[in-house]
């Protein structure tokens, strides 16, 4: 027969909130890529640099500690910010990119290609869209969080405000 042991602190359940959640997995992703793309800077058609990989990495790495963070208002901070930024990006991509051959992975030419950076730092179609993909759920993921939360905030005001109606109700007729 099978005997289970319980460690203490081993199996604590921990109540992440959604945007939470959302910023732990971005952070793996992130951290992934960053690694994959030191490997490969070509990875599925994206122009990581070393550069753009360390960028990565960083983003990853801040996406988990705000993931991880006892409050959730800094994970949709990170939401917030990171959405912006990353959803401003692919726009600015898609406005400024011109055509070009990049400097990373021995890549086709791009009809969008950004320099931020010339041979450095560089962002083509694929980017792109995958920046305004990321933008978009990251600031998707924020504004669900902050209307539950709003929503939540009125629920609770309103029952505090049904229960103080009740008790002076209560006191009234005992008067």
């Amino acid at each position: 027969m099978a005997t289970i042991m319980k460690h203490p602190g081993h199996h604590m359940i921990s109540h992440r909130s959604p945007v939470q959640k959302v910023c732990i997995t971005i952070g793996v992703i992130f951290c992934v890529t960053g690694v994959m793309g030191i490997i490969m800077p070509g990875f599925m058609g994206f122009h990581l640099s070393m550069a753009h990989n360390l960028i990565h990495l960083a983003s990853g790495a801040l996406a988990l500690w705000c993931g991880y963070a006892e409050n959730a208002k800094r994970a949709y901070n990170f939401c917030l910010g990171f959405g912006a930024v990353y959803g401003l990006l692919g726009i600015v991509g898609f406005i400024a990119g011109e055509p070009g051959y990049p400097s990373v992975g021995h890549m086709e030419a791009d009809q969008y290609l950004l320099r931020i950076i010339p041979n450095v730092l560089e962002f083509g179609s694929n980017d792109h869209v995958l920046h305004l993909v990321i933008g978009g759920f990251l600031l998707f993921t924020a504004y669900n969080w902050r209307r539950h939360n709003h929503s939540a905030g009125a629920r609770i005001v309103e029952t505090q405000s049904r229960d103080t109606v009740q008790r002076t109700t209560d006191v009234e007729k005992r008067l």
